[in-house]
């Protein structure tokens, strides 16, 4: 048997216009991480892995790779939506930053004040926006939440999430992660605070569907311990035995 695996890694970009967007400081080095460790795993016995990514998201290199390059998250979105409704899809591991907000409108300060950034005829538009534009004002609205679509879309694939916070208490981090598996129906969540992420030192904190967590300090030990939960899961959920 061989498994299809969705990693998402890395973070969004949210265009301002064709050369400007709004991005995070997400590397995307521990999706990458925990690619690797996927591949590396014979048990893990991977057919394909769907990389979901930003184009500028550093990738692995392994035949068993399609690399996914999406713009923003309506574009991950669509993307999710098109690999879980065409193909069988045993773990997702979601481990982009999702931009929280896009742009919904580009105008001036000018304008607000005249209350006419409602008219078409006084809209920013372009393919690249003036630097000449003073009190440049970008409007913002929500994006859509990725994760609560993913079992929504292929109910019995294994969803591993994560949760990033900063600056709180463990208690609170771990409620916090709790809390997102409880909603979205994910098998585990990966909790971590960015004051505890630092290069390869990366405390983590993988939350199980009984409240129980595992802690991790470094990405790799992150990874590993994704792949080696999600294996199992995957392995209870077809009675492998031996």
């Amino acid at each position: 048997m061989v498994r299809n695996i969705i990693i998402t890694a890395g973070g969004t970009s949210e265009k301002i216009d064709e050369v400007r967007v709004i991005s995070n400081f997400s590397s995307g080095r521990l999706g990458l991480a925990v690619a690797k460790a996927f591949l590396d795993s014979e048990r893990a016995a991977v057919g394909k892995i769907f990389y979901l990514c930003d184009r500028n998201t550093n990738v692995p290199s392994d035949e068993r790779v399609e690399v996914v390059r999406v713009m923003g998250a309506q574009g991950l979105l669509e993307a999710l939506k098109h690999l879980l409704t065409t193909k069988k899809i045993d773990a997702v591991i979601h481990a982009m930053a999702v931009s929280d907000f896009t742009v919904k409108q580009v105008t001036t300060l000018e304008v607000i004040r005249a209350g006419k950034e409602n008219d078409p005829e006084y809209q920013v538009t372009g393919g690249k926006i003036s630097s000449e534009l003073e009190d440049l004002v970008i409007l913002l609205k929500k994006t859509p939440k990725v994760i609560g679509e993913i079992k929504k879309l292929q109910e019995d694939t294994v969803l591993i999430g994560f949760k990033l916070l900063t600056g709180v208490d463990r208690e609170s981090l771990i409620a916090t992660g709790y809390q997102l598996l409880q909603k979205n129906r994910c098998s585990m969540v990966l909790a971590n605070d960015l004051t505890e992420i630092s290069g390869e030192n990366h405390t983590g904190y993988l939350i199980s569907q009984n409240g129980d967590y595992e802690t991790l300090t470094t990405k790799n030990q992150i990874a590993e311990a994704i792949v080696r939960n999600t294996v199992q899961l995957l392995e209870e959920k077809e009675g492998f035995i031996g």
